[in-house]
């Protein structure tokens, strides 16, 4: 069984984010993926509940818009996959960090890092 999205899981994704005019703000789907620990608060709340349930392999278009969300300042499209969800070691969960290689750190083209 494939495990699920859920609080302290470490979750590795790409993502494609377009505002409300429909220009793209970022797009890391053919670069290398970031790593998260859900409930870590690394990444909005509104969007971590849109994730939670959602295995490895799984792809999903997620809607925030901003008269939802008080602290989005427009619309956003974010196109989401599912790279790899596991459970985060001991130290990642006290440092509220997901341990990366260096190849984890290699920034493609459209990456803001």
């Amino acid at each position: 069984m494939l495990m699920q999205i859920t609080s302290n899981k470490v979750v590795t994704l790409r993502y494609k984010m377009s505002n409300g005019r429909g220009e793209v703000i970022e797009n890391i789907l053919g670069g290398p993926a970031i790593s998260y620990i859900q409930g870590s608060g690394k990444i909005l709340s509104a969007l971590e509940g849109e994730l939670d349930g959602m295995t490895h392999g799984e792809e999903k278009i997620i809607y925030l818009k901003k008269e939802d969300h008080e602290t989005l300042d427009d619309d956003f499209r974010i196109e989401i996959v599912v790279d790899e969800v596991r459970s985060a070691t001991d130290e990642e969960l006290e440092r509220g960090l997901v341990e990366q290689t260096v190849e984890d750190n290699v920034c493609g083209d459209d990456c803001i890092c």
